[in-house]
């Protein structure tokens, strides 16, 4: 029982709950019972069926039951609220709407035995397993099985033999067949509906009369499997296989590279592309799987033939911390449902953004609680047609329509260039801490990297990333690039010397790896960036501070976030960010910025721009000739100045110590100061007042992050 309970009620009431609701609108009972049941908007279209016995329900990922024994509860429910004995609803669930399917036989197993425990539960009677659930597994046949077997079958039960389209149509199904093993529920079988009427007639032969179980049970389970995956369904609810591309096996990934070309990136959204093909017009599949098909780019064409196809009801965004079984935040969840009908323009859907839910059951009470959380859970007009608005047209259902507006202006990668740099292919040999080389090998002045190997120094200055921080710092490696080392690169196949033309040049760079939002820093120049450091590049440095204060404002990272909200930012997800007023971005603050991060990191021996011990700078500062207040305007130096508290003239250790903690805590406050500035100055200009708050939390200020003070 690894999906959660709550979530797969969920996926059941919105799927063969609310086709029973909207074929009995006036039914109140059963709807009241249904806690996780969502309010969607009402379509004209609606997925009709006679009687309760015409409507299939499935889980083609089944395992051991889980979705299949809360569908059986509510199927259970609808028969019994139609007058149904409870015999007769439990023999009308597994005869005519309930299957499972698994590519693991004990798994079928399991699910078979927890169904059969649920109807034992509800009539003591099907103890005797006279009436079994349909549950099936993949079975051992081979495409000759068919040939040897069928005749033989025809004659023992006086049935007409198979005529040369159905021989051929099944041949070619049970060839597929053979690597039922790996590739599971995602056959896709071309039978007529000559073969499908064959199929039937000998299960109907077999199944009244079994004989010589040993050479006919294995042709009889292709036959169902074929009919199973075939079948049209009203309702299908699964927690499908998660499997990268890179780990499926041959026969897989050749397999779903030709089937599924848009799913082809992982094996849950294979499924999902499974799950629509097998639902009838206007038919809903509810699924949870990994929330990455909403963002990333490796499955837009799923999303966009998604949204231009089908129509998203309702989703609750889990986020990580979905699994109490799981912990960290690598695997984020998403559960949600679709129906089988193509959107109109005016088509909305309702989302539950759970995402901060610190454990399964907070993100429960968070859904059950929407209407008291306000606007940042519950989402219920949210346009489907705006997602394919955003570049890549990701799930943005938070998104307002002024934000998605911004998009109509050029964007980064328009303005200005970014890209990905050095990758060694073998780090270990050419990169160091700068202060593991000689200080004469080391070029910290280049410009370019024709001016470099004509110096014939051996070392440059490596921008490879590093803690979190902005605006400036993490420059503590070099790497050797004169021509030797590069010769012995280029012996290794992943040696990449990209974008070369940009090296030495200053940029602003972040760490293409993430935690909540990047921090983006000026690159000086004479540095070689990384490949994991992508940089931007203005054609002009006088620009370049205007550059780091947006790529550090919270507008930047907002679109970021609704681009690609995971831990990795490339170079091509910020090339998509919307450009807005270029000539106002604000230049004062962020140069200021600059300047007091530079302070801080080349206030420490380990940068190679260490100059002075900060104490000994603040004895200057006691005796009134601090050049650090250099760097600040003269109203902010006067005021420093007018409200210092500590004696001129002192050689006191505790009076250094005084200025050095004064000095630095104005710093910093300043530098809070001017980034909640910066972000009220972006936000204003991008419109998005009703979306962000300037504020900034000053645990998030990254200067003093190496002991020097504590942030409670």
């Amino acid at each position: 029982i690894f999906t959660p309970n709550w979530i797969v009620k969920y996926m059941v009431q919105n799927t063969v709950g609310r086709i029973y609701l909207d074929n009995n609108p006036y039914e109140t009972q059963l709807q009241k019972k249904w806690q996780y049941l969502v309010t969607n908007h009402p379509s004209s279209d609606i997925n009709r069926y006679s009687e309760l016995t015409d409507l299939r329900v499935a889980d083609l990922a089944c395992g051991s039951g889980h979705i299949l024994n809360e569908c059986f509860d509510l199927l259970y429910d609808l028969y019994i609220a139609e007058g149904y004995s409870r015999s007769e609803a439990i023999s009308n669930i597994f005869t005519y709407n309930l299957t499972g399917i698994d590519i693991d036989a004990r798994a079928k197993q399991l699910a078979t035995f927890a169904l059969l425990l649920k109807a034992c539960q509800k009539d003591a009677a099907f103890a005797d397993g006279h009436c079994l659930p349909k549950v099936m597994s993949m079975p051992k046949v081979y495409g000759a099985t068919f040939l040897d077997t069928t005749d033989h079958f025809s004659c023992a039960y006086q049935i007409e033999y198979a005529d040369e389209q159905v021989r051929n149509e099944l041949v070619e199904a049970f060839t597929i067949m053979e690597q039922a093993d790996s590739l599971g529920s995602i056959m896709k079988f071309n039978v007529s509906d000559k073969t499908i009427k064959f199929m039937q007639q000998c299960i109907d032969a077999y199944e009244s009369s079994p004989q010589y179980e040993e050479h006919f049970q294995p042709i009889i389970d292709g036959y169902r499997l074929i009919l199973a995956l075939t079948e049209k369904y009203h309702a299908l609810v699964m927690n499908p296989p998660y499997m990268g591309g890179g780990n499926m096996n041959e026969a897989l990934s050749k397999y779903v590279k030709k089937n599924y070309e848009e799913g082809k990136a992982d094996l849950f959204s294979v499924f999902m592309q499974v799950a629509a093909d097998r639902l009838k017009p206007c038919g809903k599949y509810g699924m949870i799987n990994m929330q990455s098909w909403m963002f990333l780019s490796s499955f837009e064409n799923l999303r966009k033939s998604l949204l231009e196809d089908y129509q998203i009801d309702n989703m609750l965004h889990l986020g990580p911390r979905t699994f109490d079984e799981l912990s960290g935040e690598v695997v984020q969840n998403t559960a949600f449902v679709v129906t089988n009908m193509e959107p109109d323009d005016n088509q909305c859907g309702v989302y539950f953004r759970l995402v901060d839910g610190k454990n399964c059951a907070d993100k429960e009470l968070m859904f059950l609680n929407h209407a008291e959380q306000g606007a940042k859970v519950y989402y219920p007009e949210v346009l489907q047609k705006n997602f394919e608005k955003i570049p890549g047209s990701p799930i943005g259902y938070w998104v307002s329509v002024c934000a998605i507006n911004n998009f109509r202006n050029k964007t980064f990668g328009e303005y200005f260039f970014s890209g990905h740099g050095l990758l060694t292919g073998h780090d270990e040999s050419v990169i160091r801490h700068w202060f593991e080389a000689s200080y004469s090998d080391i070029d910290f002045a280049s410009t370019s990297l024709d001016e470099f190997h004509k110096k014939g120094n051996k070392y440059s200055p490596l921008n490879k990333g590093g803690e979190s921080r902005k605006w400036y710092g993490n420059l503590s490696l070099i790497v050797k690039y004169d021509y030797d080392a590069i010769n012995v690169l280029s012996k290794y196949p992943k040696f990449t010397p990209q974008n070369s033309k940009y090296y030495f040049t200053n940029g602003a760079t972040w760490s293409e790896i993430t935690s909540k939002s990047i921090n983006a820093r000026l690159m000086p120049n004479g540095c070689i960036f990384s490949h994991k450091t992508p940089t931007a590049f203005t054609n002009s440095g006088e620009t370049l501070p205007n550059l780091v204060g947006f790529m550090c404002s919270s507008v930047c990272n907002y679109y970021l976030n609704l681009i690609n909200p995971t831990i990795s930012c490339s170079a091509g997800t910020m090339n998509k960010v919307p450009v807005k007023e270029v000539e106002l971005w604000p230049y004062k603050e962020a140069q200021q910025n600059i300047s007091i991060s530079r302070s801080d990191w080349d206030a420490h021996e380990t940068s190679w721009d260490f100059r002075e011990n900060e104490l000994i700078a603040a004895r200057k500062l006691c005796d009134g000739n601090a050049a650090d207040l250099d760097m600040l305007g003269e109203d902010e130096r006067k005021e420093i100045e007018a409200e210092r508290h500590v004696p001129t003239n002192s050689h006191l250790l505790s009076d250094c110590m005084q200025a050095y903690k004064q000095k630095w805590e104005r710093m910093f406050m300043q530098l809070h100061a001017n980034e909640e500035e910066l972000n009220r100055q972006f936000i204003d200009i991008y419109g998005l007042q009703d979306e962000l708050t300037p504020d900034v939390p000053l645990n998030e200020i990254t200067i003093l992050q190496q002991g020097e003070v504590s942030i409670e």
